[in-house]
């Protein structure tokens, strides 16, 4: 009986591992801008980044080796820790950006980089969301200047002021207006 003889790459059976986490549990399954960022990030990740990222993931769960014995688990393992990466992150706030978001429109929080989807008509709706959670010294101001216009202050935050933040905290996409519009 002839035998035949081989080697594989650890890496690469890795990369397969993910790719095929991808194809089964988020392809189709969410909007496209983490279905394109996935693969994206994919197809950018260096043989190091794979290893810094393999190291972090048997850190994490207290493993000696990986054997990919239950490689579906480990492939939504080591995902986790891929959505955390910076990298990862802006890649999918880009696809977002560019229209592909659960609804093709939304605000991006500058300050914090976060990318809030929005229907039609609700960038600004949104925007008073953002800033009623994530900078409420302006909340108050924003709402009182939004609903009188010729205020010019409020709780020691001025209009010059608020408009300022607001124009550079905050981008609107797929919408057909931009934020100054609404000041």
């Amino acid at each position: 009986m002839k035998t035949v003889k081989f080697t594989y790459d650890p890496l690469a059976l890795v990369r397969i591992v993910l790719q095929r986490h991808v194809e089964e549990n988020i392809q189709g399954k969410f909007y496209k801008a983490k279905q394109f960022a996935c693969y994206e990030y994919l197809s950018k990740l260096s043989d190091e980044s794979l290893e810094n990222l393999l190291r972090e993931y048997t850190k994490r769960h207290n493993l000696e080796f990986i054997t990919l014995e239950n490689w579906k688990q480990d492939g939504e393992l080591i995902f986790e820790i891929i959505f955390e990466q910076e990298n990862y992150k802006k890649l999918e706030i880009d696809f977002k950006k560019r229209g592909f978001g659960a609804t093709g429109l939304g605000v991006l929080d500058v300050g914090n980089n976060i990318f809030y989807d929005c229907g039609f008509v609700q960038h600004w709706s949104t925007i008073q969301h953002i800033v009623e959670k994530s900078y409420p010294s302006y909340a108050k101001a924003l709402e009182k200047m939004y609903i009188y216009e010729r205020l010019e202050e409020f709780d020691g935050v001025t209009r010059e002021e608020l408009e300022h933040f607001i124009t550079t905290n905050f981008e609107l996409y797929g919408g057909s207006k931009p934020a100054k519009d609404y000041l």
